[in-house]
């Protein structure tokens, strides 16, 4: 495991840009639970948050505890190469975007997302205006880091880098 500069997040940035789901796991009183969810990554934030859009009804919102402490992870698909194993588990917390930040937030998103914002404008069929409603109805969340364990095998088999933020 290398220690790097706390500074020294250009690697761990680029596999953030690069992927689009996020993996939430939380639990509530049924047991675990985990919910892939789009998202997309703000790395001008120090050291990055990360955006999603789910509904406060959804299973994995409702079972944040007060403080939103939960676990993320992020994984590129595997293509057949042990090097090109590549993930992050994150640590932190989830919070609902404040209204003041929704528009910029709504804007990236849909930036990187544009079939969900196509959903919610304009769908096409009536499964996708069901789907396009609720996500019409959904919130933008906020996942901010506190403890990041990047793992990039491109580096070295089972490189890994942490920080505690």
């Amino acid at each position: 495991m290398s220690e790097p500069s706390t500074a020294d997040f250009s690697q761990l940035h680029q596999f953030l840009q690069k992927e689009s789901v996020l993996t939430i796991a939380t639990a509530d009183a049924c047991g675990p639970w985990s919910a892939p969810v789009l998202y997309v990554a703000d790395i001008s934030a120090e050291p990055f948050a990360l955006y999603f859009l789910s509904s406060a009804n959804s299973r994995h919102i409702k079972s944040l505890p007060l403080d939103g402490a939960a676990a993320v992870s992020i994984y590129s698909d595997y293509d057949g190469n042990w090097q090109s194993i590549r993930g992050a588990q994150i640590h932190g917390t989830i919070k609902q975007v404040a209204e003041e930040s929704r528009a910029a937030i709504a804007a990236a998103y849909f930036t990187r997302f544009p079939e969900i914002q196509g959903l919610i404008d304009s769908p096409q069929t009536k499964q996708e205006e069901l789907i396009g409603a609720a996500f019409g109805r959904s919130h933008f969340y906020r996942v901010t880091p506190s403890f990041v364990r990047f793992t990039n095998n491109g580096d070295s088999f089972a490189g890994r880098t942490e920080w505690q933020l």
